[in-house]
Order: C-alpha cells, then sequence, then structure tokens
C-alpha cells in the first residue's frame, strides 16, 4: 500500500515533496497561521447565482458577505483608507466601492454606455486616483479610465491602454507608471462580452504607461507565434520585475508557455513547468502574487486543479500542490508563503519553500464559492 502511495504521488508530479499537515500540527509548523491577524478580502458566490463581496480571517472564518449585483473579480485597496474597489467580471457594468471593516457601500462607478469594465483596478499610492481596465467595444480598443476618489469617484479621463481587452493592471514602483496586461481578446457585448473575436489576429502584449499623461513608455510582446497566448494577470516585485501568466486561445495539447518575466529593458522571458505539470495547468492561468521577499511568486490554475510555485531569482518552477478549482493566492509577510482559496469553498495555507501546507480549519469557507482573486490586508 505503501509503495502504491508513493506511485501515485510521483505520478502527480508531487514525489513527496509536499508536506500535508494535519490541523494539531498547524501551529508547530507555522506558526504565523494562528498568530496571523491579517483580514483576506475577495468576490464570491453561492449555490444560486448569488454573489458577494467577503472577507474572512487567516483561520479561514468568514466575517462578512455583502450582495453584489453580480460576479465580482478583483480588488483595489485605497492606500491608507477603508476603501476598496470591486469590479464586476467582464464584461462588467458595476463598480462598487466597500468598507473593507464592515462591507458597508460607500460609492458606485458608473459605466459608461459605450465601455465595459474588465474586472480589475488600482489606486495611485496617494489614493487620490482609480485606475480601471475597460474595453471600448465599438472601436476594439483598450482604455484606463480614471476616477477622482476624493470627489466622489467621478470620472475623470481616459487613456488608451495600447491594446486589445485590457486586463489586470498594476503600479510600478514609484507610483507614476501603470503596467498593464493587454489579452489582444476583441470582444462586443452584443456577442456576450466574452465571446473572442479575433483569434487569428490577437496581439497580446504589456504595456508601461505613464499615468499622469497616458503616454505609452515601454511595450513587451511574446513572439509571432504565441499571438494566442493573452497575457492576463500580473504582480510587480520591488525592483520592477513583472511576472505575468497566460491563458492559450489555441488547442490543449500544443506545447506552450504559460508563465513569464519581464525584466526593465529586456524581452518577456518564458518559464515552463516540467512536462507532467505543465500539461496539468490546462493551457490556463487564473491568478499570480508574488511572496513578501519578491523572490517566490504563485500562479493560479483552477482549470487543472493545481497551484504552482515559481523561482523568480532563479527563473525556474518551484512545486505546487493540488487544488480543485483553486484561483485565489494572496502573499503573507513570511517569506514563501501564501494563502488561498478555491471555487468548491475551501482555503489553504502554504509555504513554497518549505513545502508545507496546512487547510485553513475554519468550516465557514465552505458555505461559499470563491472566485480568482484575493487580497491581503495586514493586522
Amino acid at each position: 500500500m505503501k509503495q502504491k502511495r508513493r506511485e501515485f504521488l510521483k505520478l502527480m508530479g508531487l514525489g513527496g515533496a509536499i508536506t500535508l499537515l494535519p490541523l494539531d500540527a498547524l501551529r508547530a509548523a507555522t506558526p504565523t497561521a494562528v498568530e496571523d491577524r491579517a483580514v483576506y478580502l475577495s468576490t464570491s458566490g453561492g449555490d444560486n447565482h448569488d454573489y458577494y463581496f467577503s472577507a474572512f480571517n487567516a483561520m479561514g472564518k468568514v466575517l462578512y458577505e455583502q450582495p453584489l449585483p453580480g460576479r465580482g473579480h478583483d480588488l483595489g485597496l485605497r492606500p491608507n483608507h477603508v476603501d476598496v474597489a470591486a469590479v464586476e467580471r467582464r464584461p462588467g457594468l458595476y463598480g462598487l466601492i466597500f468598507d473593507r471593516h464592515t462591507g458597508a457601500v460607500r460609492a458606485k462607478l458608473h459605466c459608461p454606455e459605450d465601455r465595459r469594465f474588465y474586472g480589475h483596478a488600482v489606486y495611485s499610492n496617494d489614493g487620490r486616483h482609480l485606475y480601471v481596465t475597460e474595453n471600448d467595444f465599438e472601436h476594439a480598443r483598450g482604455v484606463v479610465s480614471v476616477w477622482d476618489a476624493k470627489d466622489g469617484y467621478r470620472r475623470i479621463a481616459e487613456f488608451d491602454s495600447f491594446g486589445t481587452g485590457p486586463h489586470e493592471l498594476h503600479l510600478m514602483p514609484g507610483g507614476e507608471r501603470l503596467a498593464i496586461a493587454n489579452g489582444g481578446l476583441q470582444t462586443h457585448p452584443d456577442r456576450d462580452g466574452r465571446t473572442p473575436l479575433n483569434l487569428d489576429s490577437m496581439e497580446p502584449n504589456l504595456s508601461i504607461i505613464d499615468r499622469r499623461s497616458g503616454k505609452l513608455l515601454h511595450q513587451a510582446a511574446l513572439k509571432a507565434d504565441w499571438h494566442q497566448l493573452s497575457i492576463r494577470h500580473l504582480d510587480i516585485a520591488t525592483d520592477g520585475t513583472i511576472a505575468t501568466c497566460f491563458q492559450y486561445q489555441g488547442a490543449l495539447n500544443d506545447q506552450i508557455p504559460l508563465v513569464g518575466l519581464w525584466v526593465p529593458g529586456k524581452d518577456i522571458r518564458v518559464i515552463e513547468a516540467p512536462d507532467n505539470v505543465q500539461y496539468r495547468m490546462r493551457q490556463y492561468c487564473g491568478s499570480i502574487r508574488f511572496d513578501a521577499s519578491n523572490q517566490v511568486f504563485g500562479v493560479s490554475c483552477p482549470r487543472g486543479g493545481i497551484i504552482t510555485f515559481w523561482d523568480a531569482k532563479n527563473f525556474k518552477f518551484l512545486t505546487h500542490i493540488p487544488v480543485p478549482d483553486g484561483c485565489g493566492i494572496a502573499a503573507t509577510d513570511r517569506a514563501g508563503e501564501f494563502v488561498g482559496t478555491s471555487g468548491v469553498g475551501s482555503g489553504w495555507r502554504m509555504d513554497a519553500i518549505r513545502r508545507k501546507r496546512v487547510e485553513l480549519p475554519d468550516d465557514s469557507l465552505k458555505k461559499l464559492h470563491w472566485d480568482h482573486h484575493l487580497r491581503r490586508i495586514p493586522a
């Protein structure tokens, strides 16, 4: 029986490297799991097409559930403030500003009729402006809209994203430049807003613009043979390195990379996992986050039911864990450690350096299906 178990672990790509710990080992293995007083924010859903903005603590106890008018996606945290921006999944019409402590609605964003929100938002470092990715669907053009948080979230400007289908965006170090993942997918609300209309002519790119003027400062793209690799999500290290992950629009059995790193002044450098893990990623990455040290990052693969971990310093794959429909990941304040959630109502804590994983013990997570992104608010 033990031999069969070792063979099973080897087949699954674990090779015995991951230690799954029982609940009573939680404190000894990862003391931050019980000492961590952070709150984790995400969007979630129930069993009857009901959707929520939700919060839970480090043990997995749900703190509140605020109803949403439709399925949410990512959250933007306003620095040194209670505001949290929740933007509807593409093609979205609503944007809501919540109180991070209570879940109460503080303001609403009204999407123009000729635009659709694309699920992601980020605040300027001073908290004055909120930037949201949008689709100018009549012109097949990506847009970054600008909202004045100090003036009732009035929409004051928009910039070209310099691509089609912009998705996640973040501030570069220093706070004056925006990095935007332009997925390259043309969509239109008359065609359900999600069906790609340009698979043969996709041109995904990573664009960096001046957040004040909207001027394009740099643009990086993958090689032409990989034009169907939609650049969807990204995270940025303190030195300006951008980790990005892709969603492939081609065949499942094509050999194609799904993770890349961009170092300022260079091209996007792709990284691949071992063949058995690469195949299990199912050509689809959902969320990406650097750890507290900026040396390790996690990439979720909800269609494949795994979370992968990567070494940013050495450009290589580290390990992975099985998480059915797992997508939301957030870094803790400990090097190599992440907290994550899944669409089947589970939560976990993973130390990717020490190869140790524990499940969040509170059962209240199980009543909701957790969405693609997760944000951590330190105590």
